[in-house]
């Protein structure tokens, strides 16, 4: 039972490992305009699977329509919408494109699970941590189950999330 623990999962049928059960809840996305660039904003249910390496982010509407699929391993990222499908070379590509600014989308999916992200250094804060350049808000993690991840480098992006418990 405990090797069981340190062994990678099996492929699932589409060749990637099988990924733990997602992450659900609400996801807010704002990108401030900047010289370059409108100003973004994305709100959206979603669904979040895998980490940096393997991994699912599909947003759903708020009556359960699928607006996009992405998904992630060694190789690539594709991404599944209304339009078709597009494929990246890796998650920062598709930010890239996608909002117009990076996000350290493989820390992220560590950030929603309310922690730092094991491959970056990261620095406690009175109300969560910073990494990458970022600031991680845990404030209302225990009573509301949210994270809040906010860039104050030009523009300004903010990633607010409430998790489903």
């Amino acid at each position: 039972m405990a090797l069981a623990a340190c062994v990678s999962p099996a492929p699932g049928p589409t060749g990637m490992p099988e990924l733990p059960p997602p992450i659900t809840g609400r996801l807010l996305v704002k990108v401030d305009a900047s010289p370059g660039g409108l100003a973004q904003s994305i709100s959206a249910g979603f669904e979040l699977s895998g980490d940096e390496r393997h991994g699912q982010l599909v947003l759903l509407s708020p009556l359960g329509t699928r607006l996009a699929d992405a998904r992630w391993a060694p190789g690539g990222v594709s991404l599944s919408n209304p339009d078709g499908v597009r494929k990246y070379a890796d998650l920062q590509a598709l930010t890239r494109d996608t909002l117009g600014e990076d996000v350290p989308m493989g820390a992220l999916t560590h950030w929603l699970a309310g922690r730092p992200w094991p491959d970056a250094p990261s620095n406690p804060t009175a109300g969560g941590f910073t990494q990458l350049g970022w600031a991680i808000d845990l404030s209302r993690w225990a009573e509301q189950a949210q994270v809040e991840a906010r860039r104050g480098e030009p523009p300004t992006v903010l990633v607010r999330a409430r998790i489903d418990r």
